[in-house]
């Protein structure tokens, strides 16, 4: 707890990758705005953007619907946002980062960008795409849906919603401020072994985040296949009653980061009558007075597009999209993790949806090269045939497309002439797609 600069910063609570903290005095430079009170009826939105310093970076119309997406177009950019703010922070990032915990200072005029409220500041891993098959950079000039901008995801196969995760990006600067010479010294440095530093994004967009700082070291994470570490800023809200408060960040309000509080522990005494003033007025019946609307500059988009190079778009298929991930997290992948092939194979049939699982798994296996994945094929592959195991035999062999080598070209032979069409018409496909 304590003052920094005329911001006050309070810490509710430390966790493994970063900290849940209370923010006033903040200048409220970074934040999201109403554009219109008007829903638009046929996408089922609202219109807002994202202003730093009152330029608009992105227009973002988010969906009442949780499992609807929403739409995200660039606005001006930080090219014109004048933020000296995010060049002493990147500067510092980039001379070292050893976790949130140790490096408050660092943070201070990112926080002090901050209006008024509570936020989860994490150190985590991103992934340089926007979670539809495209490169992060790689955006439409339009108005355009995202399946990451939703607060879940559907997945009917398990008729189960997962919150989506704020690991894919959207960019905040113009295309045509590409530079080659930063994207060598990035992947460079991300090879050599050295404490990575940081990118910065600002969680507003659900499982998408506005990237701040750091498109040259998302370019270079996609050349290497990697993710990217990054610094994201969530604001939560305070929920719940009078004496029983919570302090939420996702949609589900059951996570790690959320918090049970009371007046006592931690909320600052201006928030807690912010809080306590919406009580009032949600049960008094009175109308409540509409919000101001954003009054700046004219939301346009100053993206160029350019023809971006081919290690850009294929590296596009060593990341999941929006759907891969939240089906990934609703198997447990992490269960997994320590797990032998042998393993993994009894885990999926323990499962009431074994075919989703084995599917999922295996292509989670092969995306990310997992030392386990051809063995773990092999023996989903080679299963008797039944009704639910002749599609978890399909995925095997279409994921077994990877591997050039005696054994597995002998497995896919006999799948040929194994007297099954379906099968056999994939298996063809091994040779068909050989270079």
């Amino acid at each position: 707890m304590g003052f920094w600069d005329s911001t006050s910063i309070d810490v509710l609570k430390t966790t493994a990758d970063g900290m849940v903290i209370a923010v006033t005095g903040g200048k409220g430079a970074l934040k999201c705005e109403l554009l219109s009170h008007e829903e638009d009826e046929d996408s089922m939105t609202y219109p807002m953007v994202m202003t730093l310093n009152g330029v608009p970076v992105i227009q973002m119309h988010p969906s009442y619907c949780p499992t609807c997406c929403g739409l995200l177009a660039a606005g001006y950019g930080l090219d014109s946002a004048h933020c000296t703010e995010l060049s002493e922070i990147s500067d510092k990032l980039n001379s070292g980062f050893t976790g949130i915990a140790d490096s408050a200072e660092t943070l201070r005029p990112l926080i002090g960008l901050l209006e008024d409220g509570v936020y989860l500041i994490r150190d985590m891993q991103t992934f340089p795409v926007d979670g539809d098959n495209r490169f992060f950079w790689d955006i439409p000039e339009k108005l355009t849906y995202y399946t990451a901008f939703s607060d879940e995801l559907y997945l009917s196969e398990l008729w189960q919603c997962v919150d989506t995760e704020s690991t894919f990006l959207y960019p905040t600067q113009s295309g045509d401020r590409y530079d080659e010479s930063r994207v060598q010294y990035y992947t460079e440095l991300f090879r050599s072994g050295r404490p990575k530093p940081r990118a910065v994004a600002y969680n507003a967009m659900s499982g998408i985040s506005a990237l701040l700082d750091g498109h040259h070291k998302a370019c270079a994470a996609a050349r290497l296949h990697e993710p990217l570490d990054t610094i994201v800023i969530t604001k939560g809200h305070l929920c719940g009653s009078k004496n029983n408060i919570r302090i939420g960040f996702r949609y589900d309000t059951e996570t790690e980061y959320d918090l049970p509080m009371n007046r006592r522990s931690g909320i600052p005494s201006k928030l807690y009558r912010q809080f306590e003033e919406q009580l009032v007025n949600a049960f008094s019946g009175k109308k409540r007075p509409l919000p101001e609307l954003y009054k700046g500059m004219p939301v346009e988009s100053s993206s160029k597009r350019r023809d971006w190079e081919k290690c850009y778009r294929e590296s596009v298929a060593c990341y999941p999209t929006a759907y891969q991930l939240a089906a990934e997290t609703a198997c447990n992948y992490r269960a997994v993790e320590e797990m032998s092939a042998d393993e993994v194979y009894s885990y999926v049939f323990e499962q009431d949806y074994p075919v989703f699982y084995g599917q999922t798994l295996m292509n989670r296996f092969v995306r990310t090269n997992d030392s386990r994945a051809r063995e773990l094929l092999m023996k989903f592959a080679r299963l008797p045939f039944s009704g639910d195991t002749k599609q978890i035999i399909a995925e095997a062999l279409r994921c077994l497309m990877k591997f050039r080598d005696e054994e597995t070209e002998k497995l896919l032979i006999d799948f040929v002439v194994c007297g099954d069409d379906y099968l056999s018409d994939i298996a063809k496909d091994y040779w068909e797609n050989a270079d």
